[in-house]
């Protein structure tokens, strides 16, 4: 296979800018990708490095002045970087965490680079982050496309409404961008590579890093439930392959088992690409297995349609950003009488009538990740107990970003939107909900044995 296939469809020249032929290193400025191990930008930089004869300098900015910055994700990620410093030494590549914004710190660090690569977010902040680089940078920059099995603007160029557009283009290209990430042996080993920087962060333990952070310290760590890692995330796709996945399709929505991967924090964080995990699936299985269709439907299609979503809609976290047809209809029921009303302290301490509402809430605020059954039911009932949808939309977001470990995600927004109506059709008119998609109580408790889920959260 030659080596252009693997980067085929995945790479982007950010700027016109050249190279520095006087540069020391080749810059990859990770963020999105937190892993060595089926990493296009990694190994397009140790690929690019071994042209040049350069080493390859990897950095991970750490910043405590992001949105929601607390100590629960900061912990994930950070005992994720520990681990990922040793796999990169044994490589011979330097690792550097630095206590720097993203776009400072890779300007300072290209200063002295042959070139700099970037890895893909789809966010916009993580997408705004990538053009200052690139235009201010001096030297050439890349930007190499990791976290999805097909890039999003090669599938498409614009917004994409419903799933099944989005899978038969999937399934059209499956073979061709299912290729494994060939890991490169860096020429120039960089070990001893001396970069003195002032803010260089070096710790063997986890508290240590979030000691000299200024982050939320109020919201508890979940390491109990959930260690960073990718170690941690493929012993988890292991167990999932091993024990889980025969049965997923059957017993996937039902929040009183534990079939689903878990996968989704690792996911979120890039400790694992979704690329690797469809492999190592097909190792075993068939992709015409239903319990394989199953999954792959959530981990590609549903995973890279919510890609799709936040690229080309830039209200995705926003309320007026939901199909223009669900807000039309929410809105004419703004008049109906809502039975309860609840504060945003209410919801986020989870005190409210519905006691299945509220050990999801706790599911949240104690683990730190939710089973995706109860997502939907929790945001559905959220847009059921507040005077407006927008009001609603902003609590989920608030919610989702402020406490799960998959929050700040596109997974998250284009889950959200859907409980609002996007990627969805039009139902029989009701109250409150218009034409949207109407999730109950009474359907809850007949369609599983929720009082099992209740009961394991009642214990946490």
């Amino acid at each position: 296979m030659s080596i252009e296939k693997i980067f085929e469809n995945r790479v982007l020249k950010l700027n016109k800018k050249e190279e520095n032929t006087k540069g020391k290193y080749v810059l990859y400025c990770m963020e999105a990708s937190q892993r060595q191990e089926f990493n296009h930008a990694l190994e397009f930089s140790i690929y690019k490095a071994n042209y040049y004869k350069k080493p390859v300098l990897v950095v991970f900015f750490i910043t405590d002045k992001y949105k929601f910055s607390n100590q629960r994700y900061y912990r994930f990620i950070i005992e994720g970087l520990i681990k990922l410093k040793k796999d990169l030494k044994d490589r011979g590549i330097n690792f550097l965490i630095i206590k720097d914004d993203y776009v400072n710190g890779c300007i300072k660090l290209s200063k002295e680079a042959y070139l700099v690569v970037l890895d893909k977010n789809y966010l916009k902040t993580q997408r705004l982050w990538r053009r200052k680089v690139a235009d201010f940078v001096d030297v050439c920059v890349y930007e190499v496309e990791s976290d999805v099995i097909f890039p999003i603007q090669f599938l498409f160029n614009k917004s994409i409404p419903y799933a099944f557009l989005y899978r038969d283009k999937v399934e059209k290209f499956f073979d061709y961008f299912l290729l494994e990430v060939k890991q490169f042996e860096p020429i120039i080993k960089n070990n001893d590579l001396n970069i003195y920087l002032d803010n260089v962060i070096d710790f063997n333990e986890v508290q240590e890093y979030l000691n000299i952070l200024n982050i939320d310290k109020s919201i508890s760590t979940v390491e109990k439930y959930y260690q960073g890692g990718s170690d941690i995330a493929n012993k988890l796709l292991k167990e999932f392959i091993e024990k889980k996945l025969p049965f997923y399709k059957d017993n996937r929505s039902d929040p009183t088992l534990d079939y689903t991967s878990n996968l989704s924090p690792y996911l979120h964080f890039g400790q694992i690409s979704p690329l690797k995990i469809v492999i190592e699936i097909l190792k075993y299985y068939d992709k015409r297995d239903e319990n394989v269709k199953s999954f792959f439907n959530e981990l590609i299609v549903w995973r890279e349609l919510a890609r799709n979503y936040v690229y080309y809609n830039e209200f995705y976290n926003q309320y007026e950003g939901v199909i223009l047809w669900a807000r039309k209809s929410l809105e004419e029921h703004l008049v109906d009488k809502r039975e309860y009303l609840y504060t945003l302290e209410e919801l986020e301490q989870g005190k409210t009538h519905d006691e299945y509402w509220n050990a999801a809430q706790q599911e949240l605020l104690i683990t730190g990740k939710m089973h995706n059954y109860m997502r939907m039911y929790w945001a559905k009932k959220i847009i059921e107990w507040t005077e407006h949808p927008k009001q609603a939309f902003d609590i989920a977001c608030y919610l989702n970003d402020k406490y799960l470990l998959d929050g700040r995600d596109p997974n998250g927004y284009a889950g959200i939107s859907w409980c609002f109506g996007n990627f969805d059709r039009p139902f029989k008119e009701r109250k409150i909900f218009g034409k949207i998609r109407y999730m109950s109580y009474k359907n809850l408790t007949e369609r599983f044995d929720v009082k099992r889920y209740l009961s394991r959260f009642l214990k946490l």
